[in-house]
């Protein structure tokens, strides 16, 4: 099992910097960089296709749906760095379930798929760089 130090990747999202930060992941992995690889493979396979269906649930204002998928892409947030991200995605799960503040939820939402998009090709570039190094 070969250790790796925690890679941060900066990329500029609409007015402020955002930091894909794999400290958290490396932690549960024990610094086994193999284990990373498939964690962002994961991630790149998965979020983008619950996105998708995050998205379709709030176009169509099914909001128990929006909640459960809020709720299932939540703690991926947390495997990248992405505290902010992860806590704004928690206010949508709140609000779809309670359905309050409703008219919130598409811009949340927006700025959050925006921000993972960037988040997407920091994952790929810190991919390539760990499998270098395997």
């Amino acid at each position: 099992m070969k250790k790796f130090k925690p890679v941060i990747y900066n990329k500029n999202t609409m007015s402020k910097e955002f930091k894909v930060d794999l400290t958290y992941l490396n932690d549960i992995a024990g610094g086994n960089a193999e284990f990373v690889i498939d964690m962002i493979d994961i991630f790149l396979e998965q979020t983008p296709g619950y996105f998708e269906e995050l998205g379709g649930a709030i176009q169509q204002q099914n909001w128990k749906l929006t909640g459960d998928v809020a709720h299932k892409i939540k703690p991926t947030l947390a495997f990248v760095g992405a505290e902010d991200l992860r806590v704004k995605m928690a206010g949508i799960e709140a609000n779809a379930r309670g359905q309050v503040n409703l008219e919130t939820i598409p811009g949340d939402f927006e700025a959050i798929n925006q921000t993972c998009m960037q988040i997407y090709e920091g994952l790929k570039e810190a991919r390539i760089e760990l499998a270098s190094k395997l």
